[in-house]
């Protein structure tokens, strides 16, 4: 028998308070959360949600004219049934053909660009599959001749992307957004073939919605704030992103996606606080022992015990501090 999730919940674990669900812990949510893979799942991977994606795509890549996207399938295949499956949060093609992997990642991986390289060739894979099929149907032809649509993988991190030092000297701290293409080294001519890497650190936007001029810096203020908010925002109503907040209204959902985003929140809320208790135990652990050897050598050097006794709690409120800015994201 399948063993009964923990956080698993019914309506009658929830209240609503107008618009505004309590689950049985106390806690408040109005509007689901894009930073985390089911939120942002819901908001722009859900048919008939096609116009908040275009509308976040245009505004963050340059130049991009999207008018139409059709949701395919995010569950993928490597060439051999040995390889194992991608599963994109979201994946879907323009009218044009052009492919959009779109993707949230929350937790720090040490190689996710190259994850990132790797992502672009399920798209290319998908479109010679079809594109083999197609030909040999239409033209009679048996082998596909490459010219494949342009792809763009587009990442949203919660976290900073690990680069060399070099890199790191090029970049300026305030960027948040950066786009990879391949390039002749020496000439930087493109190669040609479409394919973009774009990615977005989220922690690296730090600007209030009052300070976003740019359309790309609204939607990201507001992606990044959506979570802990019960009402809409000043400056929201009447623009595109009032459409986000109204489809990001949790208590509109279907009652079966409701529950479970609130179970899914639950369960994430349950990680993070163990996430933090392991880290906590760990550094608690080495600061005792540290923080046993300063003593020693304060004692050592003769000096005064309310010295001694100050700097330890002033050391232990720093500790604290840092702890919590290391946890939570």
């Amino acid at each position: 028998m399948e063993e009964k999730k923990t956080n698993e919940i019914s309506e009658l674990d929830i209240t609503l308070e107008g618009k505004i669900l309590i689950d049985k812990s106390g806690n408040k949510y109005r509007y689901v959360d894009p930073m985390t893979d089911k939120g942002f799942k819901i908001l722009f991977g859900s048919e008939g949600n096609e116009e908040l994606l275009i509308n976040l795509l245009n505004g963050i890549i340059p130049g991009a004219e999207i008018v139409q996207l059709t949701y395919h399938n995010t569950e993928h295949h490597g060439v051999s049934e040995e390889d194992d499956k991608a599963i994109f949060d979201v994946y879907c093609e323009d009218k044009d053909g052009v492919r959009f992997l779109v993707e949230m990642q929350n937790w720090s991986q040490h190689y996710f660009n190259k994850r990132a390289v790797y992502y672009s060739t399920y798209a290319i894979q998908d479109q010679a599959a079809k594109e083999k099929k197609h030909q040999k149907k239409t033209l009679g032809k048996e082998n596909w001749d490459y010219n494949y649509a342009p792809i763009y993988v587009v990442c949203f991190l919660s976290f900073n992307m690990k680069r060399t030092p070099e890199d790191l000297i090029k970049i300026k701290q305030d960027e948040y957004l950066s786009f990879y293409r391949y390039i002749d080294i020496e000439t930087k001519e493109e190669l040609g073939d479409g394919t973009t890497l774009v990615f977005i650190e989220m922690n690296k936007f730090q600007k209030q919605f009052q300070e976003c001029h740019e359309k790309k810096e609204r939607w990201l203020c507001s992606m990044k704030n959506m979570r802990g908010q019960l009402e809409i925002p000043e400056g929201i109503t009447g623009t595109e992103l009032e459409t986000l907040y109204s489809k990001g209204e949790i208590a509109a959902l279907p009652k079966s996606k409701k529950l479970n985003y609130i179970s899914y929140i639950m369960s994430r809320n349950d990680e993070l606080n163990s996430r933090a208790e392991q880290i906590a135990d760990a550094r608690e652990e080495g600061r005792v022992e540290g923080r046993e050897e300063i003593i020693r050598c304060m004692v050592a050097s003769g000096m005064a015990a309310e010295e001694i006794a100050r700097i330890v709690k002033m050391e232990s409120r720093m500790w604290r501090t840092s702890l919590e800015a290391d946890i939570f994201i």
